[in-house]
């Protein structure tokens, strides 16, 4: 059952650890039909490693952790924290000192901590529910996890900042310092879809913008025909945020 259960799920938690190691998992819209099939089957498994502990079975409490530590996983992608609009009133009002807003640090923790067990699973697995392949599987498994928790513990204590000064903008992450001037931006859009390998994919908290200096899109490119984007990990809803850039970008023009 638990070998099952891992096959089934494995795919889905690869996937969505991608893009948790790669700072994106704002960017991840799970549909409803998805989320239900994997949540049932999450918590399935789940009572059936429960199941497993109160009969004093082997096995037992790694497959009841993994499967609730999924159902997280999922909850959290599917169901992001609700956003105000009331912070870009005060964004707006700062104008023309600087203002620099902070990612979210609480969700990325959580997620981390997420990471941390399903990495270490394996190593409280008994022979008879050990994964495939011995010892190269469990390091492989507990690198797919592993790696995220550690990127996101690092962004947590080191979150993404977005600068904002009368001469442009400046997006800071964990890797890399990106800076506009707001002659060189323009028309700051709230991304409801991407394309990537030729998919179009539905994506929430991405704000899409014109950079006439920047290079062609990469594998994924807004659906808005914008060429440049970056992720909303900040307090403020995409609408208000795109409607703040666009008003410093208004004023930081003109003046």
């Amino acid at each position: 059952m638990a070998k099952l259960g891992l096959n089934i799920l494995r795919l889905d938690i690869r996937r969505i650890h991608r893009a948790l190691s790669s700072g994106s998992l704002h960017m991840a819209v799970m549909s409803r039909m998805r989320f239900a099939i994997l949540m049932s089957l999450a918590l399935l498994f789940a009572l059936g490693g429960a199941l497993m502990v109160v009969e004093g079975r082997e096995g037992g409490w790694p497959v009841l952790l993994f499967f609730l530590s999924s159902a997280v996983v999922f909850t959290v992608v599917r169901y992001p924290r609700k956003l105000t609009s009331e912070p870009s009133v005060s964004i707006v009002a700062a104008y023309p000192e600087p203002v620099t807003l902070v990612g979210q640090r609480g969700r990325n923790l959580l997620i981390a901590g997420v990471s941390a067990v399903l990495a270490l699973i394996p190593s409280s697995f008994s022979p008879a529910y050990a994964l495939p392949g011995g010892v190269i599987s469990h390091l492989a498994f507990s690198m797919v996890f592993g790696v995220p928790a550690l990127v996101l513990a690092a962004v947590a204590i080191r979150p993404n900042r977005l600068t904002l000064d009368s001469e442009g903008m400046k997006f800071t992450t964990l890797l890399s310092t990106k800076q506009w001037s707001w002659r060189d931006v323009q028309d700051f859009t709230p991304v409801s879809s991407i394309t990537r390998a030729g998919r179009i994919i539905p994506v929430r908290q991405i704000i899409g913008f014109t950079d006439r200096n920047a290079d062609e899109p990469g594998r994924s490119a807004p659906q808005s025909g914008k060429n440049s984007m970056f992720a909303n990990q900040f307090a403020v809803s995409d609408e208000e945020l795109a409607s703040a850039l666009n008003f410093w970008r208004r004023r930081g023009v003109a003046d």
